[in-house]
């Protein structure tokens, strides 16, 4: 089930835009980016949309639906890995019905007396 989403209050907002007009007053930002931080400030829907409009100067730098995020990359995470163990369940078994080790096609032995060595290739 989904956390609802925290959202923004009229004071934080209140806040953000008392900061970027003294920020414009004291000169740290242009009259032009402080115009365009509070429009954005003023438009924020959640504490993170305010912290990144304001410049992070008011609002929460962490998401507010983290845990939603969390939990929706662990199931995903978990789902690869049930299918995984069920690829190698299913191929495990299969081999084992399919099939014994006598079914396998070997590669020849070539043995070698004990008293010579190996040939050279192309010695013919």
């Amino acid at each position: 089930m989904a956390v609802r989403t925290a959202l923004v209050e009229l004071s934080d907002i209140h806040a953000a835009v008392r900061a970027l007009e003294q920020d414009a007053e004291r000169g740290t930002i242009s009259a032009g980016e402080a115009s365009t931080r509070i429009n954005d400030s003023k438009r924020a829907v959640t504490p993170r949309e305010l912290w990144k409009a304001s410049g992070g100067r008011a609002g929460a730098k962490k998401r507010s639906d983290w845990q939603d995020i969390r939990k929706t990359a662990f199931a995903a995470v978990f789902l690869l890995v049930l299918a995984a163990v069920g690829v190698w369940i299913v191929t495990i078994y299969t081999g084992k019905a399919v099939g014994s080790e006598e079914d396998y096609i070997r590669e020849p032995s070539i043995s070698v007396p004990a008293d010579r060595g190996p040939e050279e290739p192309g010695s013919g």
